[in-house]
């Protein structure tokens, strides 16, 4: 993308956002059920797979709160994607300060493929 014959740099938009992820943000973790590995008659019990992640918890606007969808207690994360070594899913939990929360809804920012962050909808 290019405005006036200037390009656009996205590494450097993800180098910011991680930066003031670093700097303002805190450590959490997404959580992933795993099954387990034994035969598939008898596959074992499931582990939690825990991906280490860097995210800033904001609250929604009021105006976007309509109590069913998103509701006054839900938190809005961004989850920094450089460093993370999956692709946050709504079967995922996510530790935010010791405390589970489920993945309602995850939208990544990718501008032109490169990843900067994934916005989540968190609930507990």
């Amino acid at each position: 993308m290019s405005v006036q014959g200037q390009s656009f740099n996205y590494f450097q938009a993800q180098e910011t956002a991680l930066r003031l992820l670093d700097k303002f943000g805190a450590a959490g973790e997404v959580w992933r059920d795993v099954p387990g590995t034994g035969p598939i008659f008898d596959p074992g019990d499931p582990t939690i797979q825990k991906t280490p992640c860097t995210l800033a918890v904001l609250k929604f606007d009021n105006k976007d709160i309509d109590g069913t969808l998103i509701k006054a207690s839900d938190k809005k994360v961004y989850i920094a994607a450089k460093g993370l070594a999956i692709v946050p899913v709504t079967t995922d939990k996510l530790m935010i300060g010791g405390v589970s929360h489920s993945l309602i809804r995850v939208m990544p920012l990718n501008p032109a493929g490169t990843t900067v962050y994934y916005e989540v909808q968190a609930r507990n």
